[in-house]
């Protein structure tokens, strides 16, 4: 994988790319709805770690969209 200032610039403008436009609320809510979970998943009234960590892992994935778009000046 290519790294490097002007990789890093290219991946940020298509990023602010995707998510302009009129359907990027949208789809940035819907992402937000379904995978922005930070409560603990419990089973049978016990923690479940597992899904803890695949709603923990949805969320950064999220968190990484937000950096580039906010890097980018396209969100807030």
């Amino acid at each position: 994988m290519k790294t490097g200032p002007q990789v890093i610039a290219a991946k940020r403008k298509a990023y602010a790319a995707l998510f302009k436009g009129p359907n990027a609320e949208i789809v940035l809510d819907d992402l937000e709805s379904r995978f922005n979970g930070t409560g603990l998943k419990k089973v049978d009234g016990k923690i479940d770690q597992n899904a803890v960590m695949v709603a923990a892992g949805n969320r950064e994935v999220l968190l990484y969209i937000y950096e580039q778009l906010r890097n980018h000046n396209v969100v807030d």
